[in-house]
């Protein structure tokens, strides 16, 4: 891990610490009431990989680091470990499932549904 690789870890690490103290100090503020927050690692992006290979072997390498197997479906590699609400997700998103999305989007103008009154 790089120099700067380790200052930002370090500074992520202690902005989550003071975002939690800021909560707790600011009870009045709303908080999410539903779901999960998420921490999510985007491999290709955000670690060293630079293949699609490369990045789901990341996601693979993440997922026996932390004990679990990672789930694989329709394109999408996903690790994640869940923390009370807080959920540490690592994911690749494949190109061919990219792809997939493009074209059913494609179809998003052709549609037009009628107006919905009060919508």
């Amino acid at each position: 891990m790089s120099p700067a690789q380790r200052h930002h870890r370090r500074e992520l690490i202690t902005s989550l610490r003071a975002l939690a103290t800021f909560l707790d100090s600011h009870p009045q503020l709303p908080v999410p009431r539903y779901g999960q927050v998420r921490v999510l690692v985007h491999t290709l992006y955000e670690t060293d990989a630079t293949t699609e290979a490369e990045a789901i072997a990341e996601v693979e390498r993440v997922a026996a680091l932390l004990g679990v197997a990672p789930t694989v479906e329709h394109g999408h590699h996903v690790v994640c470990v869940e923390l009370g609400v807080l959920c540490y997700e690592v994911l690749h998103v494949t190109q061919a499932a990219m792809v997939r999305r493009h074209a059913l989007d494609s179809y998003r103008d052709a549609i037009t549904l009628d107006e919905i009154e009060g919508a």
